[in-house]
């Protein structure tokens, strides 16, 4: 498996930035956010797994896994008050963050308010692999051209797995679902530091490598678009959007998940107003249109949402 190429002595340079994104699908930086608010995440995190059994203080697990994919995480009360930390969801906020996304995407580019904790267990010898195949994150909005920034809330060594990332890949057509191994011609991946930011296109393949290692891997996923239309679920929340009829809603939508509780802080930024609001497995079960970076393989026209939890 390949290095990641590092993008850090091009960081101010716009053009510099789209044309490696849209050749590669991908963009890393070596140490681009403070190390500080990061390790502050990881130990709120920390203190709230550990508080609910998940693992010690140091990081070594529970001996039965409490989770092996996000869905089931979600229903564990310890993870949703690890995961609705202010901690950890100022991340996306941190000022080199916000200003490089909208750098590539545009100054109305914005997050999701719904961020994603990855909490991974060590794999067991012999296990069928869960939550780590190989996988496209248009299937997540389905929204052209989203932008995931992959976040290390510590350091990450390959041994404790990591994302790898196909460059190139996003001008193919898409890849069905597959684990990925370690070695695996045409991958790149790295050892990551906390700090660093890896930034793909939503028509990237990437998946998560197997944590090797005896203690939880942490990271954070974190979503950004520029636009109009939304998905549902991941500005309100997939209670709220549950919780009755939902459709289309144009200006005048409902408060956006989290606002209430993190609108006093001075990171807090709101989604842009006036979003229309549209559930997300309508969006996903249609294929992409053209990006604004780079010709879109006609592979794509026959894209199918995956079946079942692929990441």
């Amino acid at each position: 498996m390949n290095e990641l190429a590092d993008s850090s002595g091009v960081l101010q340079d716009q053009a510099a930035l789209t044309g490696r994104l849209a050749s590669d699908g991908y963009l890393f930086f070596r140490g681009l956010l403070p190390e500080g608010p990061l390790r502050a995440a990881r130990s709120a995190v920390m203190a709230h797994l550990c508080a609910g059994g998940w693992a010690d203080p140091a990081g070594t697990p529970s001996a039965a896994p409490r989770a092996v994919n996000l869905a089931d995480a979600l229903t564990d009360r310890a993870f949703l008050a690890a995961l609705t930390s202010a901690e950890f969801n100022r991340i996306p906020y941190l000022a080199p963050l916000r200003a490089l996304v909208r750098r590539l995407l545009g100054p109305q580019a914005f997050s999701y308010p719904a961020k994603v904790l990855r909490a991974v267990y060590p794999e067991r010898p012999g296990a069928r692999p869960r939550g780590r195949y190989v996988h496209h994150d248009y299937a997540v909005t389905g929204l052209q051209d989203m932008l995931t920034s992959w976040i290390p809330l510590t350091d990450i060594p390959v041994r404790l797995g990591g994302l790898a990332v196909r460059p190139g890949g996003h001008l193919g057509p898409p890849r069905p679902p597959r684990p990925l191994g370690r070695i695996a011609p045409g991958w790149a991946t790295t050892s990551y530091r906390c700090g660093d930011v890896l930034i793909f296109h939503c028509l990237t393949p990437h998946a998560a490598l197997a944590n090797n290692a005896a203690e939880l891997r942490l990271s954070g996923d974190f979503r950004w678009q520029e636009g109009q239309v939304a998905p549902a679920e991941l500005i309100l929340g997939p209670a709220r959007h549950a919780a009755g009829p939902f459709g289309r809603r144009p200006a005048g939508q409902p408060v956006e998940m989290f606002s209430r509780m993190f609108r006093r802080e001075p990171w807090w930024e709101p989604v842009p107003a006036g979003l229309t609001l549209t559930p997300r497995a309508e969006l996903s079960a249609v294929p992409p249109g053209p990006s604004r970076f780079f010709p879109v393989h006609p592979g794509w026209q026959r894209w199918r949402p995956p079946p079942g939890a692929v990441h």
